[in-house]
């Protein structure tokens, strides 16, 4: 059950990292066009990487909260 936590939560992390990447890369192109896809693209491949310490920390939490011992 902790790993399915983890998995729900880290999609869940994922999905509001990239659209907050999308917003982010959408304000850039505004202000400058030539820059819009590469910070686009930046941000949606960081944020793979940059979701799974986030999603382990709120799913040990979670875990914990629910008043489970966390496995390692």
């Amino acid at each position: 059950m902790q790993a399915l936590t983890l998995m729900v939560t880290y999609v869940l992390t994922t999905i509001v990292l990239q659209f907050v990447g999308f917003l982010v890369s959408q304000t850039i192109d505004y202000e400058f066009p030539t820059f819009g896809l590469m910070t686009f693209l930046i941000l949606f491949i960081g944020a793979y990487g940059l979701a799974w310490p986030i999603a382990v920390r709120i799913a040990e939490g979670l875990i914990r909260w629910r008043g489970h011992v966390v496995e390692t």
